[in-house]
């Protein structure tokens, strides 16, 4: 009976025109190396006592295994394969049989492979952890990428707490702490990775790729993507302002609460591990700058080419000084703002608990200012405002084409 997920491969094996670049690399380098020693004043009594010719080696190793790890997923993985993707959707392959191409999980194969690179580095006196390490970090990280890319939300929003993890004092692999927390992490990550990646697998065939790709052009007009009306002037964006402004046009989805919620934690989580690990001092003042120019950004998205109904003078006039219609935009702004300034009195005031206040805040503050309403849906369709006129001269003439 053949195992649906064997851990053997002949498949894997790196080309061999990789492993003799590698190996021609390798050797012009010590053979630069050891010319180097032999010419010194005082010669070495080999190649190892020369600190630069140990550098070297380090980032040669280490660069091998990341490149060996960014070959293994970037060959076998059907997301990074457009071709092997549609072959396969076609083909009566399904999620409980092994890929044709060859496994993207790890095999025995992929063992020799790191282990004979640390071999090497032993006999450089190099760190054999090094290639071992930049291996895995490197694989686990490219599969981080492809777990978002096939939309495995859940895994991902798992593996964006446990990267950071890392830099926490005490589970850092850094000498004289202890490495097992480290690898209690990595092996966390390797689960919430491998269970991703069997659900993307289940999931096959990703149709929403191409509906991502199509989206790409989502700022055209509705009618000239989908309905693609024929016009004089080649395309609805030709004709200027007004007629493109409104068109209907094809708006973003809306972050939904729950996303808002996860990202806000996110945010939280790496400043509260970033701020651990660098134990940088509190600095409230620049986390109400940053927040002021998030809302002045927000703000700008909101009133890009939207005016009032009536000015200042006309809202005197009225006696509508606030138009809640079109002052709406506002709310959302004004609250981050403050959010953030009260945010800053208390992390003053927080004494040794800053780093846990520090993030608490910024977690707030994101989800105020991305789950304040109103939506740019909203605002698009149930907003009072008034289309602006594009400051450019001429813009708003109707360019016309004759026929």
């Amino acid at each position: 009976m053949k195992r649906p997920f064997p851990f053997h491969s002949n498949l894997v094996w790196p080309a061999p025109g990789l492993v003799g670049a590698f190996v021609v690399i390798y050797g012009l380098v010590s053979v630069y190396f050891w010319l180097i020693a032999q010419t010194a004043p005082e010669p070495a009594r080999s190649t190892f006592d020369v600190p630069e010719a140990v550098s070297c080696c380090e980032i040669i190793l280490g660069f091998t295994a990341a490149l060996y790890a960014t070959y293994r997923l970037l060959r076998f993985h059907p997301a990074c394969n457009p071709g092997y993707s549609r072959w396969l959707k076609l083909s009566p392959w399904t999620a409980d049989r092994p890929l044709p191409a060859g496994p993207v999980h790890l095999v025995w194969q992929d063992a020799v492979v790191v282990g004979a690179l640390a071999a090497i580095g032993i006999w450089q006196h190099v760190n054999p952890l090094l290639p071992v390490t930049a291996f895995i970090f490197v694989y686990l990280a490219w599969f981080t990428v492809l777990l978002a890319f096939t939309r495995r939300w859940g895994s991902c929003l798992a593996l964006g707490f446990l990267w950071p993890s890392l830099m926490l004092p005490g589970i850092a692999p850094v000498p004289p702490t202890s490495v097992l927390p480290a690898i209690c992490v990595v092996a966390a990550m390797a689960y919430v990775i491998w269970y991703g990646y069997r659900q993307s697998l289940k999931a096959f065939p990703w149709d929403f790729i191409k509906t991502a790709l199509r989206s790409r052009r989502s700022s055209r007009s509705a009618l000239d993507i989908e309905v693609r009306i024929p016009s004089a002037a080649g395309t609805l964006f030709e004709l200027g302002w007004p007629f493109f402004v409104l068109s209907p046009k094809i708006l973003p989805p809306t972050i939904s609460p729950r996303t808002n919620l996860a990202l806000g934690a996110l945010a939280g989580w790496w400043s509260f591990c970033i701020i651990k690990a660098s134990q940088m001092d509190p600095l409230p003042e620049i986390i109400v700058l940053l927040t002021i120019v998030a809302a002045t950004f927000r703000l700008l998205i909101y009133a890009a080419g939207a005016a009032a109904p009536f000015n200042i003078l006309g809202r005197i006039a009225t006696g509508r000084i606030i138009v809640p219609g079109y002052d709406k935009i506002y709310a959302t702004p004004l609250a981050v703002v403050v959010a953030a300034m009260l945010g800053g009195i208390i992390i003053k005031r927080s004494g040794a608990w800053y780093p846990e206040t520090e993030s608490i805040v910024i977690a707030i503050l994101w989800w105020v200012l991305f789950g304040g309403g109103p939506t740019l849906r909203n605002w698009a369709l149930t907003g009072q405002f008034r289309r602006r006129a594009p400051a450019i001269v001429n813009s708003n003439r109707q360019m016309i084409k004759q026929v």
